[in-house]
């Protein structure tokens, strides 16, 4: 309808969603939290103990993060001593140069984390220089995150973006569901149909009369949108998805009281067995750094030893149950 009394302040670009003010900010902020919340989660799952004076540059230069974070955020590492200096490091790294028989790269070069190609001799000399070391399986360790190599970061952000996207159509059908949303107007009162379209997107009550108080409120059809309850339990299904990947138990909360021992116990290898895979491509680098570089290397999986404690805790209880 061609009306001049309808301006494009309610108008959205073709692909867009009408959304209240602060929407998207809200949305940005969640995505930002949740992304954060279960980097942790990923990044503390693995701990690394680093023994021996060759190691403590790199521990106090990155924070005690590495190698987790360089597995979360690029899947692969690689763990060198310094010419220089004599101390070990682990940073992200590129190809060199090669593939071997096995189709996996022979040479590689460490990056100093924030380094740009673009920026090639602007660098300070120490972060050049180490750029510029030649690596390969004599003189580095190569560490990965898993078989593939393949980092976290790619997947939890995909996932997150299906949780808000969940949680935003929710918000949405809240928002239909209690508000009328279809408007039978007429040249008079196009205007006020916005209005009130509007006032309600922001919940707040409106009457709308004309200058000589009589009703001009449009005709008001209901949407009459029902929630459908399972749109509750996606985010927690999608959520446990997320975490069982990365090798974390989780049982959707409205399937917990229906699984079976085998379906529990099903779950459980699977989950293990991701996080196994895992924990066996850090400990065989680990491994390999204390044969090349000396001193202690050694890594552990929190959620394995935090399960077996839980057992122990359990057995313990049984054998005094039945000492009474």
């Amino acid at each position: 309808m061609n009306d001049s009394k309808l301006n494009k302040s309610w108008e959205k670009v073709r692909g867009d969603l009408h959304s209240a003010e602060g929407v998207e900010q809200l949305k940005d902020a969640v995505k930002y939290g949740l992304n954060k919340k279960y980097a942790i989660i990923i990044e503390t799952m693995f701990e690394w103990t680093f023994e021996g004076e060759q190691y403590e540059d790199m521990q106090i230069m990155s924070r005690d993060s590495v190698p987790e974070k360089l597995f979360y955020m690029n899947g692969k590492a690689t763990a060198f001593r310094d010419p220089s200096t004599g101390q070990v490091h682990i940073l992200p790294l590129v190809m060199n140069g090669g593939f071997n028989i096995y189709g996996q790269m022979s040479n590689w070069s460490p990056v100093p984390v924030g380094y740009d190609d673009m920026k090639q001799g602007y660098h300070p000399e120490e972060i050049e220089r180490i750029r510029n070391l030649k690596l390969n399986e004599e003189n580095s360790v190569l560490l990965q995150n898993d078989i593939f190599g393949t980092s976290d970061k790619t997947f939890i952000e995909s996932m997150v973006n299906e949780l808000v996207d969940n949680m935003l159509t929710l918000n949405q059908l809240q928002l239909i569901a209690s508000n009328p949303i279809f408007f039978k107007v007429t040249q008079d009162n196009a205007l006020t149909a916005k209005n009130v379209f509007l006032a309600m997107a922001e919940r707040r009550p409106v009457v709308f009369l004309n200058s000589d108080g009589e009703d001009t409120q449009p005709d008001v059809m209901s949407a009459a949108v029902k929630i459908d309850p399972a749109l509750l339990e996606l985010f927690d299904r999608w959520e446990c998805v997320l975490l069982e990947t990365a090798g974390i138990d989780c049982v959707p909360i409205t399937k917990r009281a229906q699984q079976t021992v085998s379906e529990v116990e099903s779950n459980n290898d699977k989950i293990r067995l991701t996080r196994e895979g895992k924990l066996r491509y850090r400990v065989k680098a680990a491994d390999r750094m204390q044969r090349m570089f000396g001193g202690t290397v050694s890594v552990r999986c929190l959620v394995n030893d935090w399960d077996k404690e839980e057992k122990e805790l359990t057995m313990n209880k049984e054998v005094s149950y039945d000492d009474e």
